[in-house]
């Protein structure tokens, strides 16, 4: 992976730093006095004079720049107080131009000063802006002194070479270098304050884990940034980085892709033909690499920010052209089927929170294996993800919210499942039936105790419909037993709807028929069903779901009025 992103920081000729904001200055005079507060408009063709560094963690800084916490502004003055600081431990600063204990001496001195004029700047800055912190002298950036220039690289050097080795072979480019280092300082995933992730439980051995020369890493960092701008995508409450990679020598390819996407032109025309996505990113442009060949593979990045490191959440590495064109096809014929649009947020439906109540996602890493089995092509286990979508049904259908839906959408991830293979429901020989057009469109309906429980399904969806119609309410919900019905309830439950439907006069031909052959399926399943309870009872909530579907069949079809009407 590091390799694509080194190659993609190579093709970018003009990497950009894609930050927008505002700049505080602490500003002091020749003599280095304290002289005010000052705005200027963050402008990344100044990050040079900023000397700031992109990518790095907002914890541990090489960098007199620091992002601003307005909730905490004592905080972010003492980063930048402490980087001049330790500066003057970090070379032999004697007749320097800039009296940097001076300058240290002021920040002590005028700290409440300074941090009242922070404060105030702070509250005329909207909201929602990006705000920074840093120090201006007798109208210079730090970065145009070459004091502050040197120990900035300085700082720099000294992180990387905590972990360094002198004339080894780079992991990246293969070509042996001066110095190679494990921390890529690009990504904050590798870590060298944790022995188990250290090469002989060694921390000088650590440079041996990924050894990143310096040419390598600015590679890397400037691959980086283009990913960051150009590449990262929305992916219902969680971030992936696309990461492309060509095979062979075919970088022409890369080169095309990254030139379209920083074409704003380009970018906007490709965004306007892409008229299907799988996700919630109108920015997506998965379809657009689906028609590419397979001269190239595609690495999905999840990555998730915690304090100053970055953990993997996912890594899909290896994606082909095709499996997306797979995907989509797949994609296109569920859309079909339901006739409405499948995406990736019919899953997340289910693998969001375990309870409502909570404040933040709890499921994502269940989201995620789903994820990476559509895109690698592995088998799932049907009985195991049934769980999720039932209690999701579950819990709508107890509180009496619009469950048909949530089924719905639950039917939907089923389909698109077993329509790229993850899922395979054998067929089981059946004689013909005047529902086979339903239940041939919907494969998971493939034994007599799923048509069954599937049938009196609908036929309760029915019976709650009337009593909603004439009452209000839907009493019969209570003999449903939120849904965690077993195989002696649902026996049991026929006979129940059928008479309740006789009361209300309800129980029509058609409703006849659709309780006959439920009792036909149910009598060819057996006893003893080796089918768990969140499985038997998901293929009743599909039949609650499709009722519609079931009731234009017998009411709507002139072959079945004619056997009706026998």
């Amino acid at each position: 992976m590091l390799s694509a992103v080194t190659e993609i920081g190579r093709l970018v000729s003009q990497p950009k730093v894609k930050i927008e904001g505002k700049i505080i200055f602490i500003v002091l005079g020749s003599d280095l006095s304290f002289k005010g507060i000052e705005l200027e408009d963050f402008i990344p063709e100044k990050i040079d004079k900023y000397l700031y560094k992109h990518g790095e963690s907002k914890g541990n800084r090489p960098s007199p720049l620091a992002p601003i916490n307005p909730k905490e502004p004592e905080k972010t003055f003492a980063k930048i107080a402490n980087w001049f600081k330790n500066s003057k431990r970090t070379l032999n600063l004697n007749d320097q131009e800039i009296n940097i204990t001076k300058i240290d001496d002021v920040f002590e001195k005028e700290k409440s000063i300074i941090l009242q004029e922070l404060k105030n700047q702070i509250n005329q800055i909207d909201k929602k802006t990006n705000k920074f912190l840093s120090v201006r002298i007798s109208g210079k950036y730090l970065g145009d002194f070459e004091l502050f220039r040197k120990i900035f690289d300085f700082n720099i050097s000294q992180r990387i070479g905590k972990s360094s080795s002198k004339n080894k072979a780079c992991s990246i480019c293969g070509e042996v270098k001066n110095t190679v280092s494990a921390r890529t300082y690009v990504y904050q995933f590798d870590t060298d304050d944790k022995p188990g992730f250290i090469t002989g439980f060694k921390k000088e051995n650590y440079w041996k884990n990924i050894p990143v020369c310096q040419d390598c890493r600015n590679l890397l960092q400037n691959g980086r940034n283009f990913i960051e701008n150009k590449l990262t995508f929305k992916f219902y409450g969680l971030k992936y980085q696309l990461i492309p990679k060509v095979l062979l020598s075919r970088s022409d390819i890369l080169k095309d892709i990254l030139e379209i996407l920083s074409d704003t032109h380009k970018s906007i025309s490709l965004k306007e033909r892409i008229a299907k996505r799988l996700t919630n990113d109108e920015n997506e442009i998965l379809e657009y690499l689906s028609e590419k060949e397979d001269v190239m593979t595609l690495n999905f990045l999840f990555l998730k920010s915690q304090q100053s490191a970055e953990r993997i959440l996912l890594l899909i590495e290896d994606v082909f052209p095709s499996r997306l064109k797979t995907i989509f096809d797949a994609k296109r014929c569920i859309d079909t089927l339901f006739n409405e649009e499948f995406n990736f947020g019919k899953v997340r439906t289910f693998f969001y929170k375990s309870d409502q109540d909570k404040r933040e996602s709890d499921l994502d890493k269940y989201f995620l294996e789903v994820v990476d089995s559509i895109f690698r092509g592995q088998r799932i286990d049907f009985n195991f993800w049934v769980k999720f979508f039932m209690q999701s049904i579950r819990e709508d259908f107890i509180n009496d919210n619009y469950y048909l839906s949530k089924t719905r959408d639950a039917m939907m991830c089923i389909s698109f499942f077993e329509k790229l293979g993850l899922i395979n429901f054998e067929e089981v020989v059946m004689e013909q039936n005047i529902f086979d057009e339903v239940f041939n469109k919907y494969k998971l309906l493939n034994t007599p105790e799923k048509r069954g429980i599937f049938l009196l399904g609908v036929l309760t969806q029915m019976l709650l419909n009337k009593q909603y119609s004439e009452r209000g309410s839907k009493p019969f919900m209570k003999k449903l037993k939120s849904l965690k019905m077993d195989e002696k309830d649902i026996k049991a439950l026929l006979s129940e709807v059928h008479n309740k439907l006789e009361e209300y006069d309800a129980f029509d031909k058609g409703k006849r028929l659709i309780a006959q052959e439920a009792s036909k399926y149910l009598l060819q399943a057996g006893d003893s069903w080796k089918m768990p309870v969140d499985e038997i009872n998901f293929y009743f909530a599909c039949g609650m779901n499709m009722n519609d579907e079931i009731a234009k069949v017998v009411y709507n079809n002139p072959k079945v009025q004619e056997k009706t009407n026998e």
